[in-house]
């Protein structure tokens, strides 16, 4: 059985949207990250905050505070310097973020498109006039 090219396509912007969503739902969880990266993150990374925004919101619900900041702490290769950071806090976290977290960051903006166009694309059944 052949796997239609938008499903797969699909499937990979839903993970890249959940991952970035857990990341940064982390960061914004997290006791020691939030509030030093919070403030500074709307005019610096817009894209960062929106997932974070995300993240949080369907991390409080659902109970998954501990996992996220557990799974963002972890991802993040020099902590203590994103945390004394200050005004360098955000540039300092999207630096150190670990290597396939930083390429998942900006996975969605291109996976929507092809997702869109390749479902916009996909191969249909043929039609018939009868009734048969």
């Amino acid at each position: 059985m052949r796997i239609p090219a938008h499903v797969i396509a699909s499937l990979l912007l839903a993970l890249t949207l959940a991952l970035n969503a857990a990341f940064w739902g982390g960061v914004g969880l997290s006791p020691a990250l939030g509030s030093v990266v919070r403030q500074p993150l709307p005019m610096q990374a817009p894209l960062a905050y929106t997932w974070l925004l995300i993240g949080e919101n369907l991390g409080r619900p659902l109970g998954l505070q501990d996992s996220l900041v557990a799974f963002a702490e972890g991802n993040i290769e020099d902590l203590p310097r994103v945390v004394e950071g200050g005004p360098l806090a955000v540039e300092r976290l999207l630096q150190s973020q670990a290597g396939w977290i930083g390429s998942m960051h900006g996975a969605p903006l291109i996976l929507l498109p092809i997702t869109v166009f390749l479902w916009w694309r996909r191969p249909r059944g043929l039609k018939t006039f009868g009734g048969r």
